[in-house]
């Protein structure tokens, strides 16, 4: 317990070791207290010098020998206690330094800055960040997308991705085009908690995918290995009116539909 508390105060354990060597020692030069803790001589004066510094040893001279004495326990109480003031008032200076610039930091302060933002990311590492993004989305992710593409350039990304999107219990609406891939990809929809609609591929073919959610557009081309994200509540809500009259349409063409049409009459 005692070597926490030291620790605590913040003494590494070779200073531990030689501050209490120390106190057992009395008042004594860098060598004696050296031969007792087995560490080189130029390495106790340098840990005694430091626990001078913390102010745990006092360094006198005498008869032109260098001593180190250690301070008595009690002191180290009100060396405590001389810290916690000298910072309290170093608290106090830079709450009054701020008090002064209040004003103009007021002015500067935009929470809902209407300039929009827009961030490059370029090769596999890019794409995966732009991915990652989308898993601290609040809302229901939607999206335009290609299975072939996505896991035709990163197979081993996406092994994990809808897990961990699930886990996150982010849902996603999005539109593909029909593929052998999609199609099976899509089998899974409930259990990645995902609302999917198939397009005719040989007639709405693309590779690109994009997102919308949290006042987002996200564009990753993933032949190119380039994506961007566009921060623009404007940009945001064109677009995702426009995913929804897509959606519509996408509803109506969608393969599967057709066929729990027909196997309904």
């Amino acid at each position: 317990m005692l070597q926490n508390v030291l620790h605590n105060l913040g003494l590494n354990k070779k200073e531990i070791d030689v501050y209490l060597t120390g106190l057992e020692l009395g008042s004594q030069p860098a060598s004696t207290i050296a031969r007792r803790v087995k560490v080189p001589r130029n390495t106790t004066r340098f840990l005694l010098d430091k626990l001078v510094d913390k102010g745990f040893v006092k360094k006198t001279k005498k008869a032109n020998t260098q001593l180190y004495t250690p301070e008595e326990p009690k002191n180290l109480i009100n060396l405590l206690e001389r810290k916690r003031v000298d910072l309290n008032a170093k608290i106090d200076d830079q709450v009054d330094v701020l008090q002064e610039v209040m004003a103009e930091l007021e002015t500067r302060y935009r929470p809902e800055s209407t300039k929009p933002k827009v961030t490059f990311y370029e090769g596999d590492e890019g794409l995966v960040k732009v991915y990652e993004d989308t898993l601290k989305s609040s809302e229901t992710l939607r999206s335009f997308a290609s299975f072939d593409a996505m896991h035709g350039v990163l197979p081993d990304y996406f092994k994990t991705y809808y897990e961990r999107r699930s886990k996150n219990n982010i849902h996603i609406r999005s539109i593909h085009p029909s593929t052998e891939l999609a199609r099976e990809k899509t089998k899974n929809d409930k259990k990645e908690m995902r609302d999917s609609r198939l397009i005719p591929g040989e007639e709405f073919w693309f590779t690109p995918e994009i997102q919308f959610y949290d006042g987002k557009v996200s564009i990753t081309s993933l032949k190119e290995r380039l994506s961007i994200i566009i921060e623009s509540h404007e940009i945001y809500e064109a677009m995702v009116i426009a995913f929804e009259l897509a959606w519509k349409e996408a509803s109506r063409l969608d393969p599967r539909k057709k066929k729990k049409l027909k196997s309904s009459k």
